[in-house]
Order: structure tokens, then C-alpha cells, then sequence
């Protein structure tokens, strides 16, 4: 067994900072004496993160839905701290509408943030990765570690834009693991199932998928877990919690059955929905109320997407 990589003095890049997901993430990594660049839209929001950090970072305020902004947070960075050892692609949204009722910029947004915007950052940032630096007695190259979503494994018909952009983030990671892996930079991304974040309550009032409630949210704090053992001991690959990632993987064996099995399993979701609701003390908004509101991404653009 390869020794654990250890992340302190290690320059890492977090985007979604300000969101619950990026902010655990953050902790842990000044935490284990890593360098902070922090990246969101909300420049306030990063700027109360800051104020609970021990240590300066950088801020940098981006709209991951430009290209200019995405060249300009790598110039930044490379201009701050001379290098970059991890990237984490934690970004993300999702917007409960019907598919059939989405607009070009909607679907076009999604896309580019889900999406591209990792695939943008992962070229950017990649000569800096090959590079490098000592860890103790050793030479160790970067990483690349990615928040996609169990709906990377399993369709969600409430989400469907949102599941295109998580299956095409799981392929092109797997896809960069094969091409990274032989220069000595790895590549990773983290499928959590339901978290419990602003988001995830959107949805559990705005008529989400029921799927996203078989099984208890995770907290925030527990992907941010789940991402320090993958910079500590990569893998390809870590599923949170992983009964979720074994049932999916199971169930896309047959991806035919899809129609038969998805309303036994929703009908299981919504009375884990109502209990969400219920232990939280939410009302569910009724459908016809909830069609409007779900043209706007919930809460705000950059938040991290977490099921």
C-alpha cells in the first residue's frame, strides 16, 4: 500500500467555497495546513467564511458560467501562490422544473457550471498538477477531487438536465483518471446520495425527486470527510454512503427495468420525504405554486449541489 498523501502546505483550490459542502471542505483542509484559494459568486458570503478561518486565503469572486472568469481565477491563483496541488470541482446547481418546460438559458446554465465549468478548470489548472512538490521524503503530483452526485449513476426524471451534466462529469473524470493517472495526478470524484443543504430543502418543498430521499441526507460534513480521505488515499471513485452507490450500480445493470422499479422506489422516497419535512418542520409547496419559483436556481447560482 502506497503511503497516505499528506495535504499540508499544499496550495488547494475549492470551488463553491461559500456553500455548506465548500465551507466544510475548506475547514478541513486549513485543518491539515493546506493553502486556501476559495472561489465563488457570492463574494460576501466568502468573505463570512474567511472571518472563520484561522488563516488568510484568497478570495476570488467567478461566474464559472464564463470562460474569461474560469481563466482568470487560474491566473489568479498561479499570480497568489506560484502553483496549485488540488483542485476541487464542488460547484454545482440543480433546478426542479419539467424538462419540457426549461428554457435554452436554464438547461445552457446547468450545463456550463455541472459541466463544463469542471472540465475548463481541470485544463486550466493541469501543467500546475504535473509540477508538483516535496512531501517529506518524496516528489508528490497533484489532484484533481470532484463532487459529482449518486444522479451520475441513476437518472432523475424531476432533474433531468442536472443528471445529464452528472453523467457526463462522471465520464469525463473517469476518462481524465485514465489520461492523468500515468503522469502521477490523480483524479477523483466523490457520488453522494441526498445532503442536507439549502438545496436539497428546495427541493424537498418544490416537488424533487422522491429518490433523493430513500435513505437519511448526509451532512455536509460528512462529504468534506469523504473528500479528505480521497486527498489522503485516492481512489477513483468513493460513493457516500455506499449502500447508495452499490444499490445504483445494481440497478443500472438493468437500466430497462428503470420504469417498473422508479415508482416502487419513489413511493419508499416520499415517505422519506415527508419525514425530512416533518423533522425539519418544512411545508411542501403545492406543484401548481412551486413550477414559477423553479425557473430560478435555489438560494443562489454557485451554491454546491449535494444529491
Amino acid at each position: 500500500m502506497s503511503a497516505a498523501r499528506d495535504p499540508h502546505g499544499c496550495v488547494a483550490v475549492i470551488t463553491g467555497a461559500a456553500g455548506a459542502i465548500g465551507t466544510e471542505i475548506a475547514f478541513l483542509l486549513e485543518r491539515a495546513g493546506a493553502h486556501l484559494t476559495l472561489v465563488d459568486l457570492d463574494l460576501p458570503r466568502l468573505e463570512l467564511l474567511q472571518a472563520q478561518l484561522r488563516r488568510p486565503a484568497q478570495l476570488i469572486a467567478a461566474d464559472l458560467t464564463n470562460a474569461d472568469d474560469i481563466r482568470r481565477v487560474r491566473q489568479d491563483v498561479i499570480a497568489h501562490h506560484g502553483t496549485c496541488h488540488l483542485l476541487v470541482n464542488n460547484a454545482g446547481i440543480v433546478k426542479v422544473e419539467a424538462f419540457e418546460e426549461t428554457t435554452a438559458d436554464s438547461v445552457e446554465q446547468e450545463l456550463r457550471i455541472n459541466l463544463l465549468a469542471p472540465a475548463l478548470l481541470s485544463r486550466e489548472f493541469f501543467p500546475w498538477l504535473c509540477l508538483g512538490s516535496w512531501q517529506g521524503d518524496r516528489w508528490q503530483k497533484g489532484q484533481i477531487v470532484n463532487i459529482v452526485s449518486m444522479a451520475g449513476i441513476m437518472p432523475i426524471a424531476e432533474s433531468a438536465v442536472y443528471t445529464a451534466s452528472k453523467y457526463g462529469l462522471r465520464g469525463l473524470m473517469l476518462a481524465l483518471h485514465q489520461r492523468f493517472e500515468p503522469r502521477g495526478v490523480h483524479v477523483s470524484s466523490i457520488l453522494p446520495g441526498a445532503v442536507d443543504t439549502g438545496m436539497l430543502r428546495h427541493e424537498a418543498t418544490h416537488g424533487g425527486s422522491p429518490l433523493n430521499f430513500l435513505s437519511e441526507p448526509q451532512t455536509p460534513g460528512q462529504i468534506a470527510q469523504a473528500v479528505m480521505k480521497t486527498v489522503r488515499h485516492p481512489r477513483v471513485e468513493r460513493y457516500v454512503p455506499m449502500s447508495d452507490g452499490v444499490s445504483s450500480l445494481l440497478v443500472m445493470l438493468f437500466p430497462g427495468l428503470l420504469a417498473r422499479l422508479v415508482p416502487f422506489m419513489s413511493g419508499i422516497g416520499e415517505r422519506g420525504r415527508k419525514r425530512y419535512l416533518h423533522q425539519r418542520g418544512l411545508q411542501a409547496v403545492q406543484q401548481a405554486q412551486a413550477r414559477p419559483a423553479a425557473r430560478a436556481a435555489p438560494e443562489r447560482p454557485a451554491t454546491a449541489r449535494t444529491a
